[in-house]
C-alpha cells in the first residue's frame, strides 16, 4: 500500500494533572483525583509506580490502546480493533515532565507508513494523554499498527491490529480488572442513556475487581467471553451457542442463542450469570424467550485452568462418584451368553433350535468422576453388528442410560427418574434383526445431572442392557460441599 492513507485526526491532548489549565482546543480537564474514578487511577498508579509527585527522571507509563475514555480514564485495553471501529484511542501517563513536547506517531506497519505525528506540550510534572484517530472515508486498512510516544529523552510504544471481526479487548489491568463506577454505568450502552438492566433471577449485583472476559468450562460446554465495544459477547460449544449482554457489577445480563435458528421460542432466550468472589467461577440461570417469570435451567462454569469455587471446607461443591456397581449375572439359558466388560459388552442370543444368532457389541464411554450441579452429561455409545444371522427371527439388543435414585438397579425406575437421549435414537438404543453383520450405529446421549442436593444428596447414572436378560453398570454419586 504505497498510496497515502487519508485520515481525519482528532487531538484530545495531554491533560496536566496539577491544574485546570486549557491545554488543547477541545478539552478543559478537571484535576486528577477530583472524582472517585480518577482517585482510583491515582491510587493504582501510586501503588504500582510510587509517589508521582516525587522528583525523578522523565518516564512514560501504561501505554495502551482503548475502546474509549471517560474522564480521561480508559474503559478497557484493546488488543485488536474491528475494521468497523470509528476511532482508535492511544492512552498513557507521563511523569517528571516540565512543559516538554511529547510526540505521538501513528504507523501502519504493513508498509512502514507514518500516518501522522501529534505534537503536544505537557503540563508540569505528571498527567495523562489521549490521542485519537478517526476512521478514514474508505475504511481502515487491515493489518498491524504501532503508536510511538516520545519526549524528554524517553520513548514507549504499543502495537495493535485491525481485523475483519469484532474488537478484542481485555479489562484494564492497571486496576486489576475493575470496572469503575462511571464506566460501569455506561457499559453496554450504544450511545443512549438507557439504564443498565437489573438482575431478574434473584441475584444482587455487587462490585468486583474481576471480569467475565476469558475462557471457561461450563455445563453447556467450553465458553469464551470477549469484550466487543460496550458489550460482552461469548461463544460456547453446545449447539454452537452464542451469548451477548452487559455487566451490572458482578452479574452478566444478556441473551443466549443456539443453532439451528438462533431465535425464540426454541433456540434463544435470557441468561444471567453471577461471578464468584474470587472470579474463578460463576453460577446462573437461563430460560426460553423473555416473557416467562420462571427460569428453565441452571448454568455453572469455572475459569479454564481453575477449579470451581471451593467452600470454606475446601471442597468444590458438586456430585462426586463414590461407587461403581456392575450387574452382569444372567439366567441359566443355553440360548444366551455374555462377555461383560464395563464399557465394552458383547451379548449373544441364539434361537432355541441353534440356527439363528444375534451378536451385538456395545461400547460406551464411562461417566465422569465429578459433575457440577445441573451439568450436562454427554455419553458416546456405539453398537456394532458382530454377527446378525437371525433369518428375520425377531431378536434384538437394546441399551439405555438413565438417572435415578442411588438404590435403583439396572432396569428399574422411579417417578423421579429420567433418561439420556440421542437426537437420532431417542432414549432406547437398539440393534436388531433388521440390521446386518458389520453395521455400526453411534449416538451421543445427553441429559443434565440433578441440581444441588437433589434425591436426598445422592443419585445414580445407570447403564442398562437388554437382550433376553437385564444387566448393566451403576455409577453412584454423592453431593459434597
Amino acid at each position: 500500500m504505497k498510496s497515502k492513507i487519508l485520515l481525519v485526526l482528532i487531538l484530545i491532548g495531554i491533560v496536566a494533572l496539577s491544574g485546570c489549565t486549557d491545554i488543547s482546543d477541545s478539552y478543559k480537564p478537571g484535576s486528577f483525583g477530583a472524582t472517585e474514578e480518577e482517585q482510583q487511577i491515582v491510587d493504582a498508579v501510586t501503588e504500582k509506580y510510587g509517589d508521582m509527585t516525587a522528583d525523578g527522571a522523565p518516564r512514560l507509563l501504561e501505554v495502551m490502546m482503548t475502546s474509549s475514555t471517560q474522564n480521561f480514564i480508559p474503559v478497557d485495553k484493546v488488543l485488536k480493533y474491528s475494521k468497523d471501529s470509528e476511532k482508535l484511542y492511544a492512552w498513557f501517563i507521563y511523569d517528571n515532565f516540565e512543559y516538554d513536547i511529547i510526540n505521538v506517531e501513528w504507523i501502519y506497519l504493513d508498509n512502514d507508513y507514518s500516518i501522522y505525528t501529534f505534537e503536544s506540550e505537557t503540563g508540569e510534572d505528571f498527567g495523562r494523554g489521549t490521542f485519537i484517530l478517526e476512521k478514514p472515508d474508505d475504511g481502515w486498512p487491515l493489518g498491524d499498527y504501532k503508536v510511538i510516544i516520545s519526549g524528554a529523552g524517553v520513548q514507549e510504544s504499543v502495537e495493535f491490529e485491525i481485523i475483519d471481526g469484532a474488537t478484542v479487548s481485555i479489562p484494564l489491568d492497571l486496576l486489576d480488572g475493575t470496572t469503575m463506577g462511571s464506566q460501569q454505568e455506561d457499559f453496554g450502552s450504544t450511545g443512549t442513556t438507557d439504564a443498565i438492566p437489573t438482575p431478574q433471577s434473584g441475584f444482587r449485583s455487587e462490585s468486583t475487581s474481576h471480569s467475565f472476559v476469558g475462557e471457561w468450562s461450563s455445563n453447556w460446554g467450553d465458553m469464551t467471553f470477549t469484550q466487543s465495544g460496550n458489550k460482552i459477547v461469548g461463544e460456547y460449544t453446545h449447539d454452537k451457542g452464542r451469548l451477548e449482554g452487559v455487566i451490572n457489577g458482578d452479574v452478566f445480563i444478556g441473551t443466549w442463542s443456539e443453532s439451528p435458528s438462533y431465535s425464540v421460542p426454541n433456540d434463544a432466550g435470557d441468561v444471567e450469570l453471577k461471578l464468584s468472589k474470587d472470579g474463578n467461577s460463576f453460577e446462573g440461570n437461563w430460560r426460553y424467550g423473555s416473557d416467562s417469570s420462571s427460569w428453565s435451567g441452571g448454568w455453572t462454569g469455572s475459569r479454564a485452568g481453575q477449579s470451581t469455587a471451593s467452600t470454606s471446607s475446601g471442597v468444590t461443591p458438586g456430585w462426586y462418584l463414590i461407587e461403581v456397581e456392575d450387574y452382569s449375572e444372567v439366567g441359566d439359558r443355553d440360548t444366551f451368553s455374555l462377555e461383560y466388560k464395563r464399557g465394552n459388552v458383547l451379548t449373544i442370543k441364539t434361537s432355541s433350535d441353534g440356527d439363528k444368532t444375534l451378536q451385538i457389541r456395545t461400547v460406551s464411554e464411562e461417566a465422569k468422576d465429578f459433575y457440577a450441579a445441573e451439568e450436562e452429561i454427554a455419553i458416546k455409545v456405539r453398537k456394532e453388528g458382530a454377527l446378525i444371522a437371525t433369518g428375520n427371527l425377531g431378536m434384538s439388543d437394546s441399551s439405555h442410560i438413565n438417572i435415578d435414585m442411588a438404590d435403583i438397579r439396572p432396569g428399574g425406575t422411579t417417578a423421579g427418574g429420567y433418561s439420556l437421549e440421542d437426537e437420532t435414537y431417542g432414549d432406547l438404543f437398539t440393534m436388531d434383526w433388521q440390521d446386518s453383520t458389520g453395521d455400526v450405529k453411534e449416538g451421543i446421549f445427553k441429559a443434565n445431572v440433578p441440581g444441588a442436593k437433589a434425591h436426598g444428596g445422592s443419585f445414580a447414572i445407570i447403564y442398562t442392557y437388554y437382550n433376553g436378560e437385564i444387566y448393566g453398570t451403576k455409577y453412584i454419586y454423592e453431593w459434597r460441599e
